[in-house]
């Protein structure tokens, strides 16, 4: 009775596991299919920095059809505490072009046997990130204003990674700081304004970001940081351009603390205007 009683506990708890996978992954699909809804509206060029102008221009001049989304795949790391050692995260991602959405889906390895499945978002005009142990049990989840906020913040600083929108993304504004930076910005449904300055080298393209007071949770508390990152090595991919090379880091009391390298192995755009 007892070995039947254990056999039923492990059923269902399988059972359970294998329903709440399921529903993670229709979610994560759903996100991806919420990414290239808006239609790219074309913005007054002239209206553009001349450095962020060029740029789209340069970078898409081989590509000169204006698509929903474009698609990158991913071979990244990351580090989830200063001190730790890299993790790899192999990743896809979506990023809109008619309007601010992203997602990112990434998996790891932390142990022998144990998997993590993480989606971080901006969709819809909501931003998330969860984090699913076996790609079922919740380990983290932010969700709200503040985490809509926060996702804002990522998709304005990697739109070196879909330069159509620039063209193409009514919801962006431009100002133009110096000769080697301008800051691109949008707001959240709620009216927030998230804030992203993108540096130049001389050749004209983006190689670094910078934001002063990105927000995230630390500790299971909001707070918010100079958050930076860096872009390089720029290839063609089918008549576009991109950085395949980056990193992000917070910038912390006691020093930047790099949490993300990775590479863009593959690239693809999707649906045209």
């Amino acid at each position: 009775m007892v070995l039947v009683i254990i056999a039923v506990a492990v059923i269902a708890a399988l059972a359970a596991h294998l329903i709440a996978r399921q529903a993670f992954d229709k979610e994560i699909e759903a996100a991806f299919a919420g990414v290239g809804a808006a239609d790219p509206v074309a913005v007054d060029r002239d209206s553009l920095p001349p450095l962020v102008r060029a740029f789209a221009e340069r970078n898409t001049a081989g590509h000169p059809d204006t698509p929903l989304e474009a698609r990158l795949t991913q071979a990244a790391e990351m580090k989830l505490k200063p001190d730790a050692a890299w993790t790899k995260v192999p990743a896809r991602q979506a990023i809109g072009i008619g309007a601010p959405a992203f997602v990112w889906d990434a998996s790891a390895t932390m142990a022998p046997l144990v998997g993590v499945r993480v989606i971080d978002a901006y969709v819809g005009g909501e931003g998330r990130l969860k984090v699913r142990l076996f790609g079922s049990l919740p380990m983290a989840t932010a969700v709200g204003p503040e985490a809509t906020y926060g996702e804002l913040f990522r998709y304005l600083a990697e739109i070196a990674w879909a330069p159509h929108a620039i063209l193409g993304n009514p919801a962006l504004r431009w100002r133009r700081i110096d000769g080697k930076t301008v800051e691109v910005a949008s707001d959240t449904p709620d009216g927030r304004t998230a804030r992203v300055r993108l540096i130049f080298d001389t050749g004209g393209d983006i190689v670094a970001i910078e934001a002063d007071d990105r927000p995230h949770e630390e500790g299971g508390k909001p707070v918010r940081q100079p958050w930076r990152g860096t872009f390089g090595d720029y290839r063609d991919f089918d008549g576009i351009r991109i950085p395949t090379r980056a990193s992000v880091s917070w910038i912390t009391d006691a020093g930047p603390y790099t949490y993300f390298r990775g590479e863009v192995i593959g690239y693809s755009v999707v649906g045209t205007e």
